[in-house]
């Protein structure tokens, strides 16, 4: 079983969606597609890493528009190279991000208040 679906059943998820990139360079994406339906669904986005914030972004854009009702995201390592605080901040489909401390976050908690460090 894979890793999203072992997470899934421990949170008691009704499904799992699969957000697709295609990236041209690094920080760069073609394009992305979403499998899956979200639509009137609180979604939750898992990743390892968000460096610029891009990515997560769009995914949270892209969410939207196929119709959940709020997108939330929890990271596991927040590099947060700039722009990427102000990119979540304005990121209106974004409500929450919350990042484990396994690295220093104590410079970004002031400028992005959407930033929850657990």
């Amino acid at each position: 079983r894979s890793r999203a679906m072992l997470v899934a059943d421990k949170v008691h998820a009704k499904a799992v969606v699969t957000i697709l990139k295609r990236r041209v360079e690094a920080n760069k994406i073609e394009r992305m597609e979403m499998v899956g339906d979200v639509k009137g669904q609180v979604v939750v986005i898992i990743d390892d890493i968000c460096d610029t914030g891009g990515t997560l972004c769009k995914a949270c854009n892209l969410l939207l528009e196929k119709g959940a009702k709020a997108v939330y995201a929890c990271i596991t390592h927040g590099i947060l190279t700039h722009p990427c605080t102000d990119r979540v901040n304005e990121c209106e489909a974004l409500k929450e991000l919350a990042i484990t401390d396994s690295m220093s976050l104590d410079q970004h908690r002031e400028k992005c208040p959407k930033l929850y460090p657990t």
